[in-house]
C-alpha cells in the first residue's frame, strides 16, 4: 500500500556553499494549500503557520549537480514526515560563489556608496568598488574578478552625465559579459543601455540609487539585482533544473535574510540580525535610528542595511578572528568546520562570540567630536542602532553552538568598552532563530501574506 501523501503549503530549499537545507511549511494561508487531498488534520492547521520539519545534506556543486543535494535533503525530511506534496516550491542560493559584484559610481561618499549599499542589501558579494572615471587598472581588476553582475551608478537626477557614460563605454572593454544593472542618472539611461547592449551585455535599468543630495533610493535596485541573480545562478551545475520546479524567483540567500529581517521588524520593531558563518559575518539592521542621533547625522542611511565582514568567521576566517583576541585567550588549535569534541566546541564558541561582537561594532556608526569655527560639535557618522529593541541571531554558529544568547548580549552597548559606537541598547532583547528559517521566510514572503510569514518568524524566534 502506497504511503499517504500529505499536501502542504510550501517547501523551501536553501542551497548554501557547503550545506543544503530543505524546509517544509504548512498553515501559511487561510484554507491551507487548497489542493485536492488535504485531509481534516491538514485543514485544521490552516492559518497557523508552522515548520513541519527540515532535511539537511551536503551541497553537491562538486558532483556537477546541485539537485543531488536538494534531493538528498528532501529525502531526509520525508523520512521523518512521510511523502509531501507542496503547493509551492521556493529556493534561495549562495552556491556558485554567491553573487559576485563590482559597483561603480561618481563620488566615493555619494553614488558609489549608494550603489554599494544597494548591492549588499540585495545579497551581493561586493568584490570591487570604484568612484569616478574607470581607469585601465580598474578594468584589469574587473577582468580578474569576473563578476556575475556590475552595478553602474553616477550622477544625481539632472546632474552629471559624462562620467557614467564614460564608464559604460569603458566597461565594453572588459573580457567578460556580466549582467549590468544601471542605477544612475536617468537622463542618459537609454543611451547607456544601447551602447552596452551593442557590446553584448544584458542590461537592466532601475531607479537612480542616489537621486538627490542626501537622498537614497536603493530598494528598486535591490529588486533588479534579485532578478539578475536568477539569470546568473543557473550557471551553477544543475541549477537550471531547480529553476524548472521552483515557483518564482531564486533569491540570493543573504538577500532573503534581509527581506525576513524587514518582515520581522514590521511586526516587532527595530532590530539587528547577526549571522556568523564559517567564512563571513553578516549583520543586517532595520531601523531609522533615534531622533536624537538623526538630528546630528552627517549622511543618510537606508532603512534596511546589510554589511559583510569577510575576515570574521569560525572556520575559513578563524585565524583572523583569533588575532583579535588577547594573547592569553588565543586558541592553540583552530576548530574544524563542524566542531565535535568539547575543546573544538569551546574554541568555536569563543570565535563566534568574538566575530559577532566585532561584526556588530563595525556595522554600527559612531559619535565623533569635530572642531569648527563655532567650537566643538558632536556629530554622528554611520549606522545608528540605538533604537533597536531586538538582536536576533541566525546561522549555524549562533544557533547551534552553546550560549548563543550570551554571544548576542555581548554585542550590546556597555558590554565591552564600546565607547562612542552607536550599538543596540544595553536592554535590547537577544533571541535566536533556533529553527534556522530566516532565509526560508524571506523566500516565503514572495508568495504568502506578510502577516503570516511574520507570525511564523515570531514563533521561530520567540518574539
Amino acid at each position: 500500500m502506497a504511503p499517504h501523501v500529505r499536501h502542504i503549503d510550501a517547501l523551501v530549499a536553501e542551497i548554501g556553499s557547503t550545506t543544503t537545507v530543505v524546509s517544509a511549511f504548512d498553515g501559511l494561508v487561510s484554507g491551507g494549500a487548497g489542493g485536492v487531498g488535504r485531509d481534516a488534520r491538514d485543514a485544521a492547521d490552516a492559518g497557523r503557520p508552522r515548520l513541519l520539519g527540515q532535511g539537511v545534506a551536503a551541497t553537491s556543486v562538486l558532483e556537477g549537480d546541485v539537485g543531488v543535494g536538494v534531493a538528498a535533503a528532501r529525502c531526509e525530511l520525508e523520512a521523518a514526515t512521510g511523502p509531501l506534496e507542496p503547493a509551492v516550491t521556493l529556493a534561495t542560493s549562495s552556491a556558485a560563489g554567491g553573487l559576485r559584484m563590482t559597483v561603480h559610481g561618481l563620488t566615493q561618499k555619494m553614488t558609489a556608496w549608494a550603489a554599494r549599499e544597494a548591492a549588499l542589501g540585495a545579497g551581493g558579494v561586493v568584490e570591487f568598488a570604484t568612484a569616478g572615471r574607470l581607469r585601465d587598472a580598474d578594468l584589469t581588476r574587473v577582468d580578474e574578478i569576473v563578476p556575475s553582475l556590475v552595478l553602474l551608478a553616477g550622477g544625481v537626477e539632472g546632474g552629471d552625465t559624462d562620467t557614467i557614460l564614460f564608464n559604460a563605454r569603458r566597461l565594453t572593454e572588459v573580457q567578460a559579459r556580466p549582467i549590468v544593472v544601471y542605477g544612475g542618472n536617468s537622463v542618459v539611461a537609454d543611451e547607456a543601455r544601447e551602447l552596452l547592449e551593442r557590446a553584448g551585455f544584458r542590461v537592466r535599468v532601475t531607479a537612480n540609487v542616489y537621486p538627490g543630495i542626501d537622498e537614497l533610493d536603493i530598494v528598486p535596485a535591490r529588486a533588479a539585482i534579485h532578478d539578475a541573480f536568477e539569470e546568473h545562478i543557473v550557471h551553477a551545475p544543475g541549477m537550471e533544473r531547480i529553476g524548472e520546479f521552483v515557483s518564482g524567483h531564486i533569491l540570493p540567500t543573504p538577500g532573503a535574510v534581509l527581506i525576513a529581517a524587514e518582515l520581522l521588524a514590521s511586526e516587532a520593531g527595530d532590530l539587528v540580525v547577526v549571522d556568523v558563518g564559517g567564512a563571513t559575518t553578516d549583520v543586517h539592521s532595520v531601523t531609522d535610528g533615534s531622533a536624537e542621533i538623526s538630528a546630528i547625522a552627517t549622511e543618510p542611511e537606508p532603512h534596511a542595511k546589510r554589511t559583510v565582514e569577510g575576515d570574521l568567521g569560525t572556520f575559513v576566517s578563524a585565524r583572523h578572528v583569533a588575532a583579535l583576541l588577547p594573547d592569553a585567550e588565543r586558541p592553540v588549535a583552530l576548530p574544524p568546520a563542524i566542531p565535535a569534541t568539547p575543546d573544538e566546541v569551546a574554541t568555536a564558541t569563543l570565535l563566534a562570540r568574538t566575530a559577532a561582537v566585532a561584526g556588530v561594532a563595525r556595522h554600527a556608526g559612531e559619535l565623533l567630536q569635530l572642531y569648527t569655527p563655532r567650537g566643538r560639535q558632536t556629530v554622528a557618522r554611520g549606522r545608528d542602532l540605538t533604537a533597536c529593541r531586538y538582536v536576533v541571531g541566525t546561522g549555524g554558529a549562533l544557533t547551534r553552538l552553546p550560549g548563543g544568547e550570551a554571544m548576542l548580549e555581548a554585542t550590546r552597548a556597555g558590554a565591552g568598552g564600546s565607547g562612542e559606537r552607536l550599538l543596540p541598547p544595553a536592554d535590547a532583547i537577544c533571541t535566536l532563530d533556533r529553527d534556522y528559517v530566516f532565509a526560508a521566510c524571506g523566500a516565503l514572503s514572495t508568495h504568502f501574506d506578510r502577516a503570516a510569514v511574520a507570525a511564523l518568524m515570531r514563533a521561530s524566534c520567540g518574539l
